[in-house]
């Protein structure tokens, strides 16, 4: 074979296998069917996305109003919703209150593998926002959320836009001022709380607190915040998923790639030389 067709042969072949092998190296996940039943005193936004906010995912929220589609009031049946997610996602709840009486959330979320996440402060952590509370902010008609709003009832806030949510979430990250959740107690009745035990939730899911002004509070105009809620790690951290192995990055493959090729070149030069 001569040199110049043996050459070409040689950098056909390593100019393929590096294209091959652009984008190896990236971190993989294992992809899930998840179940959420969840509620709130008074209204949530459930997405899930990456630690950063940058991919935010919406997935649903609850009534647009004080009274619920089913129940007396917004927060007296849950909402069910299935969704998609990555092991490596984390999940967050966007929640925010009408100013009177209390407020909490409080869920379950089944996987595909068999886990159940709940609303636990020990797998939870949240900011308080630094925009307004939804309740308290006006919405042209044209522009509210799709939902149940019972006749006659007044409409209670849009879920705030991911753009709005990504800075709140990245200015957090950045001040590292995310804190531990606050549990009200376990979803059964009793303990002087207003929701008795919410059915289709976990009796060991956790109605957690939502104040925004701290416990004196509670059910006050003084609540013009929202809460931001996000699980502590990834959700397969959290549920036990084990993820696949990394394969080694690009850069080191392309190094061998580059090595292999210098040492062909140069074992043609020798040759010619014979």
């Amino acid at each position: 074979m001569s040199s110049n067709l043996l050459t070409s042969f040689l950098t056909g072949t390593l100019l393929s296998v590096g294209l091959a092998m652009t984008g190896i190296g990236q971190a993989m996940a294992v992809t899930l069917q998840g179940t959420a039943t969840v509620t709130a005193d008074n209204h949530y936004g459930l997405f899930y996305g990456d630690k950063n906010g940058n991919s935010l995912n919406f997935v649903g929220r609850n009534e647009l109003g004080s009274k619920g589609s089913e129940g007396l009031y917004n927060w007296s049946r849950p909402e069910t919703w299935n969704f998609q997610v990555d092991s490596k996602d984390y999940l967050y709840m966007v929640v925010w209150d009408d100013q009177s009486v209390d407020e909490m959330w409080v869920g379950q979320f089944a996987f595909s593998n068999g886990s159940t996440l709940l609303s636990k402060a020990t797998d939870w952590e949240f900011i308080i926002s630094s925009n307004a509370n939804p309740f308290s902010r006006p919405v042209p008609l044209a522009e509210r959320d799709q939902g149940f709003l019972a006749p006659g009832d007044r409409f209670e806030g849009n879920v705030p836009k991911n753009g709005e949510l990504g800075g709140e979430i990245q200015t957090a990250n950045a001040a590292d001022s995310w804190v531990d959740s606050l549990t009200r107690g376990n979803n059964v009745s009793g303990g002087g709380r207003p929701w008795g035990q919410i059915a289709g939730i976990s009796a060991n899911a956790q109605f957690l607190n939502t104040t925004t002004s701290g416990s004196p509070a509670r059910g006050t105009a003084q609540n013009n915040k929202y809460t931001i809620f996000r699980t502590r790690n990834t959700v397969g951290e959290l549920i036990g998923v084990t993820e696949p192995a990394t394969v080694p990055e690009p850069n080191f493959m392309f190094g061998l790639l580059a090595f292999g090729a210098v040492s062909a070149g140069s074992f043609m030069k020798r040759k010619s030389k014979v």
